[in-house]
């Protein structure tokens, strides 16, 4: 399904297949790479569907996602009107939030990053394209990868915003794909690899496990404890779980925080021990 074909825009020229809309349902050129938004209309991403079904502006996207839901907009054939001067030659993501908040909802942010993250490693294998970041100067003269909206239009768009996670982005990215092998890190002295399986991991519940007054409680807990083992189980989150956090991260490349996010989550109960 694709929603802006599928939902026809009363306000948009008809095009040539047969249906109104605010994109071209040809590509004319190869994708190069992905664009980042923040669709600037809330956090709900279906909510942002419909309106660009129903707008006058000529704005379109691929792809609209928010903390749980993936609104596939236009398929990936189709030229979306997202980015002055790139639209051609891009897929657009739009992430349901503000380029401004970043860093008010830790809990939405972490999950919207690691939605919209799946679904650029997917079209990242798809379409060979490096997950990496480009300049506007290396966007231009063809080079494959990803940009921020602001970087194409730094006259007018300010998104995905300064304090955009990028960093996270693509860990997730990089780790979003099954039977994933990591090379043990440098300071271990045993010489081994480490699989992964992330089509076992359980749905992530939404929030951090972090050490904090009042103790984090919940089934969630106990089974992120006994996943990651040598622990109780007995769903509280304190300074053993926390502890045993840190060395998880460790030994396997992550940020030691002592914060059980997303990618901690995944990591633990993807390990193949």
């Amino acid at each position: 399904m694709s929603y802006l074909v599928d939902n026809e825009n009363p306000n948009a020229k008809l095009r040539d297949n047969g249906k109104k809309g605010h994109y071209y349902p040809t590509r004319s050129k190869d994708i190069q790479g992905i664009v980042v938004h923040t669709a600037e209309g809330g956090t709900k991403a279906i909510n942002i569907a419909k309106y660009l079904s129903t707008t006058d502006r000529t704005a379109s996207a691929h792809v609209v996602i928010d903390d749980e839901e993936i609104v596939e907009l236009v398929p990936d054939d189709f030229t979306a009107f997202h980015c002055r001067g790139s639209n051609s030659k891009s897929l657009g993501l739009e992430i349901a939030y503000f380029a401004a908040k970043w860093g008010e909802d830790p809990v939405y942010e972490e999950a919207v990053i690691a939605l919209s993250a799946s679904w650029c490693a997917e079209k990242a294998k798809l379409y060979d394209i490096p997950m990496e970041r480009v300049t506007i100067d290396e966007w231009n003269a063809g080079k494959k990868g990803f940009i921020s909206h602001a970087e194409c239009d730094p006259a007018r768009r300010t998104d995905p915003g300064e304090n955009f996670d990028w960093d996270k982005f693509f860990a997730y990215m990089k780790g979003m794909v099954d039977d994933v092998v990591v090379e043990e890190p440098k300071e271990e002295v045993k010489e081994e690899t480490k699989v992964y399986d992330f089509s076992v991991v359980p749905k992530w519940p939404g929030r951090l496990f972090k050490r904090n007054n009042p103790l984090i409680r919940g089934k969630d807990v106990a089974d992120w404890q006994k996943a990651v083992g040598g622990l109780s189980g007995d769903g509280i989150y304190g300074g053993k779980s926390e502890q045993a956090c840190i060395k998880f991260q460790k030994e396997h490349g992550l940020k030691a925080d002592g914060v059980v996010g997303k990618i901690t989550w995944d990591t633990t109960f993807a390990y193949q021990k």
